[in-house]
């Protein structure tokens, strides 16, 4: 693969990044299934792994109408490409807002996503895992 067509993967790779997010903040479910291969496998922290787009779309159903205020940060540090595989990794962040009232939810991680390009040459998620945690407010505040 030429130097051009790394450089075009990687953008095509950062723009569905930023689709992504998007698609978080408009709580928009059907956006990110198509975003998604039909195996994806998101493996988050202390939960099981969600597999195929099915899993996926009843756990951001099931989400969404949790919180009065979804909003997801990813900032990238590196894209790979391999033939028709990529991967990137970098951190990331998730303030949620409970419908129920209470404290806002702070999450900051790293994560990782394996990406696979498709017949038309498009990108979408595979596989991904982080490691987000709540932040831990110090004591005393």
């Amino acid at each position: 693969m030429s130097n051009a067509n790394d450089a075009r993967d990687e953008q095509a790779i950062r723009k569905l990044t930023e689709d992504w997010l998007a698609a978080v903040r408009d709580r928009d479910v059907a956006r990110l299934i198509g975003m998604v291969t039909d195996d994806v496998v998101f493996l988050p922290p202390g939960f099981p792994p969600i597999r195929g787009t099915q899993a996926v779309e009843a756990m951001y159903h099931n989400f969404f109408p949790q919180f009065a205020g979804v909003e997801q940060a990813a900032t990238i540090e590196e894209v790979e490409v391999a033939g028709d595989w990529a991967f990137t990794w970098g951190f990331e962040s998730l303030s949620l807002l409970p419908k129920t009232g209470g404290a806002g939810i702070q999450m900051q991680g790293k994560g990782m996503s394996i990406l696979r390009r498709q017949a038309d040459g498009s990108w979408k998620f595979a596989r991904g895992i982080n490691n987000s945690a709540p932040l831990r407010t110090p004591p005393g505040n």
